[in-house]
């Protein structure tokens, strides 16, 4: 599928004036320094939900939609998400526009990086800063894409042998050696396969479908099978999503209160070792 596009497809469709919402989801301060000239600045990184049962998935879906429509982000033109180079940001804005069930969206591969050294062009960013955040007066939320989240009930009764579960953090807060100090327990989650989420990119892009799918393959993966991948809180989930769907996985979806939720959970249990 059409995940992400390249700074010299993206250089030439501006050329043509093709009108396009260019999202900079890196901080505020980077935007306003050096940007892709009428980018808007958009931070999806900051809001994570506490809780992923129905009232954390609403607000979240809430917390969002009136992000993105400020944004102008209604699906009715294409929008690209860049970051400085493709990580756990731009995947995360492509993944909540796709939550939203708004089409169009795309990651710049490689980022502002890619298009610098396509000889793109850079200005200060201006206007608004923009961000998915808040949690009082939100606007009614839409019917979300509910198929691209996971939420803990579904993760705490889910059968091992018809889904899976992918750990992509670092090899240390899968084996529990390492936990954040928000967390209230180290380890993973039991049944998780483990593929590190940086191992997915190569050079600020994503690697080849090929590569990745080997990659897939060789943690235990399946693409006949559902995939919930997980994190700390949910976006470096977002760029393994959409790299198992550069290789052909099309039952994926980001379990968005990720360990930092399951850890909480002190009925629930964890693996480590």
């Amino acid at each position: 599928m059409a995940v992400t596009i390249g700074a010299a497809e993206l250089r030439d469709r501006l050329a043509t004036g093709e009108h396009l919402v260019l999202a900079d989801v890196r901080p505020e301060a980077e935007w306003r320094r050096a940007t892709i000239p009428g980018a808007i600045g958009l931070n999806v990184y900051d809001y994570f939900i506490p809780q992923s049962d129905e009232a954390g998935i609403a607000a979240m879906a809430g917390a969002a939609a009136r992000a993105f429509s400020a944004a102008g982000i209604d699906g009715s033109v294409p929008v690209v998400h860049f970051e400085q180079a493709t990580g756990m940001v731009s995947p995360r804005g492509l993944w909540f526009q796709e939550f939203l069930g708004l089409p169009g969206g795309r990651i710049l591969d490689g980022g502002i990086d890619a298009w610098i050294a396509s000889g793109g062009m850079t200005q200060p960013g201006t206007g608004p800063a923009l961000a998915v955040a808040g949690a009082e007066a939100l606007p009614a939320p839409p019917a979300p894409r509910l198929d691209l989240v996971a939420t803990i009930g579904e993760v705490a009764g889910l059968d091992p042998g018809r889904t899976m579960l992918l750990d992509v953090r670092r090899r240390s807060e899968h084996e529990g050696s390492f936990v954040h100090p928000c967390c209230a327990r180290p380890g993973r989650i039991p049944h998780s396969a483990f593929l590190f989420w940086e191992d997915l990119l190569d050079g600020g892009r994503y690697r080849p479908a090929a590569e990745i799918a080997a990659a897939a393959a060789a943690a235990g993966l399946s693409p006949d099978r559902r995939v919930i991948t997980y994190c700390h809180r949910g976006a470096r989930a977002a760029t393994a999503l959409y790299a198992l769907q550069l290789a052909g996985y099309r039952d994926v979806a980001v379990f968005v209160g990720s360990w930092h939720e399951w850890a909480t959970r002190t009925d629930l249990p964890v693996a480590t070792g």
